[in-house]
């Protein structure tokens, strides 16, 4: 499913990722440590989406994707399903509402699927000072 996302028109790659940072899956069309690097700073882009989601809304307004818009191309990151989001790099020619509309429907296709628990901290073997 990552695959047919990625072989979209102007699509770079794809990376599923746990909202803490920890890759899940991505497509073939990217190595294994570049998708380890974007999920850890798609993590990082995606959290500051939630931190400023009050502020064009209330305090109760959800995020649901973030765009970053650069020289030669964009970073989508999209929630994908509890702790889960997908992150999709495209070049600047890419028709963004194609994009976001196939997104979406891989999101709503695997959400439950693909929903990755929260890590917990504190408990058994799990505290830290």
């Amino acid at each position: 499913m990552l695959n047919d996302l990625a072989d979209m028109p102007e699509v770079r790659f794809v990376v599923l990722l746990a909202a803490d940072g920890m890759a899940v899956a991505h497509s073939e069309s990217v190595d294994r440590d570049t998708a380890e690097t974007v999920a850890a700073s798609a993590s990082g882009f995606h959290s500051i989406g939630v931190a400023l989601a009050p502020f064009c809304g209330g305090p109760t307004n959800g995020l649901r994707q973030v765009v970053g818009e650069f020289d030669d191309g964009f970073l989508f990151v999209k929630t994908a399903g509890v702790n889960t989001l997908l992150a999709v790099s495209t070049t600047e020619l890419v028709d963004a509402q194609v994009l976001t509309h196939r997104m979406n429907g891989v999101a709503e296709r695997v959400g439950e699927e693909l929903a990755s628990p929260a890590r917990h901290r504190g408990g058994e073997g799990g505290a830290r000072p």
